[in-house]
């Protein structure tokens, strides 16, 4: 094929078809999340329950811990303008993913893919901190989490920590490999690397032209 069909075929952005299937699978991701957490709650504040239920012996169990801090417990005892503080942050920066992953090309998959667990994760634990009103200092509720990974030096989570966390790394990764702007684009993302050079640089000199 030649440049200036390659050139031609690329688009900067197209969102045809691409969207309702991310839309779809946040809220699955969100609906796992407050499931997990209402059947945890459900369980483990009923009468006789037990405080622990161990899945693999020694090292990961099941539980009930309120969080009213962000990760590891941080800024668990500060005060209620910071933790409104974190959730307006916490819902702007959702909202400005939002917004990324619905101007981002159908075909970098990989990201967009991401940017759905990283945004499903952050409600998720968003719906939490309002619910229980975390900024509240006389509640004794807050974000709930049920898996005990502390020996593993990662503290009790929930799905959307493993949500985000899966997010994460997936970005990293797109990042690094998986995406049209990667440092080190590979397969069909060097491809696309290489039209959407092309499609710039045939903009570029239509400008100059033009101009």
């Amino acid at each position: 094929m030649s440049k200036k069909k390659l050139a031609k075929k690329v688009k900067v952005y197209s969102l045809k078809g691409s969207a309702w299937w991310g839309i779809f699978l946040f809220f699955v991701l969100v609906f796992i999340d407050q499931a997990t957490k209402f059947v945890a709650e459900a369980y483990f504040t009923r009468p006789g329950a037990r405080e622990e239920v161990p899945l693999i012996d020694g090292w990961i169990s099941f539980c009930l811990h309120y969080n009213d801090g962000i990760a590891f417990s941080w800024l668990q005892d500060a005060g209620a303008w910071v933790k409104i503080a974190v959730v307006v942050g916490t819902a702007v920066l959702m909202a400005l993913f939002a917004v990324f992953y619905f101007r981002l090309d159908k075909r970098r998959t990989w990201l967009r893919w991401a940017l759905v667990f990283v945004i499903a994760g952050g409600v998720g634990n968003l719906i939490d901190r309002v619910y229980f009103q975390v900024w509240d200092t006389a509640s004794l509720y807050g974000v709930r989490d049920m898996v005990d990974l502390s020996r593993f030096g990662f503290g009790i989570c929930n799905f959307a920590d493993f949500f985000i966390s899966g997010g994460a790394v997936a970005l990293v990764l797109a990042l690094l490999f998986f995406d049209r702007d990667a440092l080190f684009p590979v397969g069909k993302y060097k491809t696309m690397a290489k039209e959407y050079e092309l499609a710039e640089n045939a903009k570029e000199k239509k400008v100059e032209y033009d101009g």
